[in-house]
């Protein structure tokens, strides 16, 4: 008999103070590390500076035309277009203190366990194919791998064969830890809430910018982490998006 694990963490998870630490009323009284905004950082790797400048757009128009779009034409998309999504979807949009920021998204005890890995599948104006990871602080790209990805490379880090037709692939990874060291295991039910909030971010902004968007169940986990160079349990693929004209 095959065991439903999902079903099990649900219904085990649900009781709020099961595996939960006891968080205090009092932010006085918890230790640093929750207090603590991490970033994952590449310091000796090139950086790719971005820009911020949104077009005018109607926030509620934006949400009638939401839909996910699979007939892509694999023209790519611009540096600008690419710094205007990832701003206005998991951004930096405020500042708090002199290390904290307010996002664009909505994160669980402003933990923020979601890093963002952009794959530009074909280079575009001022934008080069490759593999970036969206350095959030500094509002720049990192520079993980300059490479461009032909159909077979696209193909063995996602399974539609339409994705090969985007610009595109935004990959969402957990740092787990980040939440779970405050939340326990109900943590892992708000780092999927804060990636279901980057996603639909991206679907709005993408729509402003005039880009078809459409959210992927079907990656290869196993295959994008190694793509990655992350060890898939501390640190793992959560979500993607493909993106495009």
């Amino acid at each position: 008999m095959d065991i439903d694990f999902s079903k099990i963490f649900h219904q085990s998870s649900k009781d709020r103070l099961k595996g939960h630490p006891p968080v205090s009323l009092d932010s006085k009284d918890w230790p640093e590390e929750w207090k603590t905004t991490y970033y994952k950082a590449y310091p000796r790797l090139p950086k790719v500076d971005l820009e911020d400048k949104p077009p005018p757009a109607d926030f509620f128009d934006l949400i009638k035309k939401r839909q996910s779009r699979r007939d892509f034409t694999r023209a790519p998309i611009t540096k600008h277009e690419l710094s205007v999504l990832l701003k206005y979807s998991c951004g930096a949009t405020g500042k708090l203190t002199s290390d904290r920021f307010r996002r664009a998204q909505a994160s669980g005890g402003g933990r923020y366990p979601i890093e963002v890995y952009p794959i530009v599948f074909r280079s575009g104006e001022n934008l080069e194919a490759g593999l970036y990871h969206y350095n959030v602080k500094e509002h720049k790209l990192d520079v993980l791998w300059d490479r461009e990805f032909n159909d077979e490379d696209i193909g063995q880090i996602f399974t539609y064969p339409w994705v090969r037709d985007a610009a595109v692939g935004i990959v969402m990874t957990a740092v787990f830890w980040r939440n779970q060291n405050k939340y326990g295991e109900r943590g892992y039910r708000y780092i999927l809430l804060e990636a279901g909030h980057i996603g639909q971010n991206i679907y709005l902004v993408s729509e402003a910018l005039g880009l078809k968007c459409c959210a992927l169940g079907g990656t290869r986990d196993e295959n994008l982490e190694k793509l990655i160079d992350i060890d898939g349990v501390t640190e793992s693929v959560v979500y993607a998006l493909a993106v495009g004209r």
